[in-house]
């Protein structure tokens, strides 16, 4: 019973809360139908005031001034007794030949003048029926040539005397209404006489109207529908003629000259051009209510209503602004409040002359009648303010209604309220990161600009920027100065900003540009470079060169020092022995056989420290690349085959046995034989001497792709205790300690004719395992190469 007690309670206090709300708004929106109700015959009495001259209408005038275009021709054609045409009375040209000029108009037989003038000739035709239809048919007119004083008027009646102290009172009477013009003899409209309601302000209108340029425009007009309408006819115009390019300014002349014209109208004439002017008289009638206040009227019910609905919020006992469940972006609810503004103020205006006006097609009244015939007026009335209560109603409701949903900033608070409802704000947040990132990402781009690339990407979108700012600030006309000043301000301390980093960065490479300058190549380089980034790693290349180039410098000493000692220590040896024996030899005890002991080792000494020297010879000619290579089609499994035969014997004394592996086809390389017979001597005497007794030797030719690969592989007879790198040296030998008979050069003379033959000498050391590859090209790729 609690419970339910408790909820019935809730529940009254929440209709309790609706009803406290929805009482105020009815209230309001009552009164303000009310009050325009009763405005209505307020705005009735306002339209009712009487309208203003017929003849200061722009339409009106207008007819006098096309009047007043073919009139002048016709008095002109007149006076010189010919007929003549527009372009001899109003165009004028100025025209010179035109050098240097790539595009121009092509008007065949004819010239802009010419052509031009036949569409003069069409619009006066068209004005001339439009005359003789319209205005001559209800205005009398009269036209004085001053020179000659030729007349072409539509009425017997002077009318030039109009205006002046010698008209006679008949003529006045006659014509209540006139308008008088006297144009000079350049054109300009000198005098003007009027007659008419509002005479000040038909004076002023005629003066505007007869003055402007109206033919000209209506020329250029024409001319801009024509197949040259591409064409500023305003402007100087060129076009080709007689095989030559000429430049054309057109002058049109807008006036008559050296004449008088009258326009005037009798009582009758007057109510006619009025008529005429009023074809739909019920929309005259609607001009005048839509200009009797009743929009601004309504605008102030509106405003007056929406502060309302927008303060009761503030008052504790209103709810109903947290009864609408309309989640609507705020500026979704300021477009409909402005689109209902303009509306409702437009509509009002039209209900009050539906309700007010007499005129049948226009009247509210009216039309219920036709729908009900014999319906009483008292009924009519009825049905006519409910209507008029309805529509007031449901306007102002709605109006109250949206006032009343953007009250809920009250709610949530206005920062809360704009960070959900206003969807401006979410937009200005997203460009604002967006703005934010992009500008992050630019100035990253600045600042470590790559000098080596095309730097148009970044370059344009500082100009972009740049331009957008510029565009900016010149919507503010003359104050746009002040704000070029302070533009520039801020550019400069950008720019200036933006040098001071370029010098600190450049500070900084130039110090470790300096630093390794000075000798220091474990210089480390740090830090952040910005635009020289790029040439961090060219310094740290450069460093990395400089440090290989000691490093090469520091070998070269080393192996120039062991170079020498080497070739030293292998000419000393023979040439020792040579001194021992020749001093041997002269001694007077010496048998005849130790003589021929002693010759013997002298020979083989000799023999010796030849092989040295001419291998060193060898080697220094190659190394120089002062080497004759007679290539010719080699076939390297024979050649192989042949140069082992020289060796086999010593190979078979050494205990090593030679397994080839040779493929079945022939295999011919183009190589000099000679010089490839010494690679091989070389290889072989290398293995006899270094390889270990009893042991396989495997040689071995493959084709691998577009080369041939030839292994020799054999195990070593001591411990291999030199770099790989180190054994294609000159007087480098597999033993350190030299003991074995040896140049130490075979190995570099190898190495040497394969490259100089364009082929690669590799060497592999595996345990005791001793392998040199030698890889040259086929010959069929060779020939694909040359071709």
């Amino acid at each position: 019973m609690d419970t339910k007690s408790k909820s019935n309670k809730t529940l009254k206090h929440h209709k309790k809360k609706a009803v406290s709300g929805i009482f105020p708004a009815i209230i309001l929106i009552l009164a303000a139908d009310f009050t325009f109700l009763f405005q209505y015959p307020n705005f009735k009495e306002r339209a009712s005031v009487e309208e203003p001259d017929i003849l200061s209408g722009s339409e009106f005038l207008h007819e006098i001034y096309q009047a007043n275009a073919v009139l002048y021709k016709q008095l002109r054609e007149a006076v010189e007794g010919k007929n003549l045409s527009s372009q001899d009375i109003y165009l004028t040209a100025e025209g010179q030949n035109a050098e240097d000029v790539a595009e121009y108009y092509d008007f065949g037989e004819e010239t802009p003048l010419t052509y031009a003038g036949e569409e003069l000739d069409t619009l006066l035709e068209d004005w001339d029926l439009s005359l003789q239809e319209g205005l001559a048919k209800r205005v009398d007119y009269q036209i004085i040539d001053q020179d000659s004083q030729k007349i072409f008027a539509n009425t017997e009646r002077d009318l030039s005397m109009l205006g002046t102290e010698n008209a006679k009172d008949a003529l006045k009477s006659y014509y209540p209404y006139y308008i008088k013009m006297q144009f000079d003899e350049g054109g300009l409209l000198e005098h003007v006489w009027v007659r008419g309601e509002n005479a000040d302000g038909l004076l002023k209108s005629v003066q505007r109207v007869m003055r402007s340029r109206y033919l000209e425009r209506s020329l250029y007009e024409r001319l801009s529908y024509s197949p040259f309408g591409g064409i500023d006819w305003e402007d100087s115009i060129y076009y080709g003629k007689d095989n030559d390019v000429w430049q054309m300014r057109l002058h049109v002349v807008n006036t008559p000259k050296n004449c008088i014209v009258c326009y005037a109208l009798t009582e009758v004439q007057y109510m006619q051009v009025r008529e005429a002017s009023q074809l739909f008289p019920a929309l005259q009638t609607a001009g005048n209510y839509y200009n009797s206040g009743i929009q601004q009227f309504f605008y102030v019910l509106l405003m007056t209503l929406g502060i309302a609905a927008f303060m009761l919020p503030l008052w504790k006992g209103y709810r109903l602004h947290e009864r609408f469940a309309m989640p609507l972006h705020m500026e979704s609810i300021i477009i409909l409040l402005f689109v209902c503004f303009l509306l409702f103020g437009e509509l009002s205006a039209g209900m009050v002359q539906c309700t007010m006006t007499e005129h049948w097609a226009y009247s509210l009244p009216h039309a219920i009648r036709s729908l009900f015939p014999g319906i009483p007026l008292f009924l009519t009335n009825g049905i006519v303010f409910a209507i008029n209560l309805f529509f007031l109603t449901a306007a102002f409701t709605l109006w109250f209604t949206l006032v009343t949903v953007l009250a809920q900033v009250y709610l949530f608070g206005l920062r809360k309220y704009l960070k959900k409802r206003c969807f401006c704000l979410r937009i200005y947040r997203c460009l604002r990161v967006l703005t934010k990132r992009e500008k992050t990402r630019f100035t990253r781009e600045l600042k470590h600009l790559n000098l080596e690339e095309n730097g148009n990407v970044p370059l344009f979108k500082l100009i972009a920027v740049n331009y957008v700012i510029l565009a900016f600030i010149s919507l503010f006309w003359i104050f746009g100065v002040l704000l070029l000043l302070v533009y520039s301000i801020v550019l400069y301390i950008c720019l200036k900003k933006y040098m001071q980093y370029i010098q600190e960065k450049y500070a900084c490479m130039l110090g470790a540009v300096r630093s390794v300058a000075a000798g220091n190549l474990q210089t480390e380089f740090t830090g952040d470079w910005g635009l020289f980034e790029s040439l961090k790693n060219q310094m740290q290349e450069i460093q990395s060169g400089f440090s290989k180039a000691v490093e090469e410098e520091v070998k070269s000493q080393r192996m120039r020092t062991e170079l020498i000692t080497n070739v030293s220590h292998d000419l000393k040896t023979p040439l020792t022995a040579i001194i021992t024996y020749t001093e041997l030899l002269q001694e007077e005890n010496v048998t005849e056989s130790q003589r021929r002991e002693y010759l013997e080792v002298l020979k083989r000494k000799s023999f010796r420290l030849k092989v040295l020297i001419e291998d060193l010879f060898e080697v220094s000619k190659a190394n120089s690349g002062n080497v004759t290579f007679h290539k010719s089609k080699v076939d390297i499994c024979h050649l192989m085959r042949q140069v082992y035969l020289e060796y086999e014997d010593r190979a078979e004394s050494a205990g090593l046995i030679f397994r080839f592996a040779f493929p079945e086809e022939k295999m011919f390389l183009m190589l000099d034989g000679e010089k490839t017979s010494r690679i091989f001597d070389n290889l072989y005497n290398n293995i006899i001497k270094y390889a270990m007794p009893n042991t396989r030797v495997y040689i071995s030719v493959l084709p691998v792709g577009d080369d041939v690969s030839i292994e020799l592989k054999n195990i070593s007879g001591t411990e291999l205790n030199v770099p790989v790198e180190s054994l294609t040296e000159r007087f480098v030998r597999g033993d350190s300690s030299r003991s074995s008979e040896g140049s130490g050069l075979g190995l570099a003379i190898a190495r040497s004719f394969v490259e100089l033959q364009n082929g690669k000498m590799q060497i592999e050391i595996d345990g005791d395992l001793f392998k040199i590859t030698l890889i040259w090209k086929t010959l069929s790729a060779i020939d694909l190469s040359v071709q």
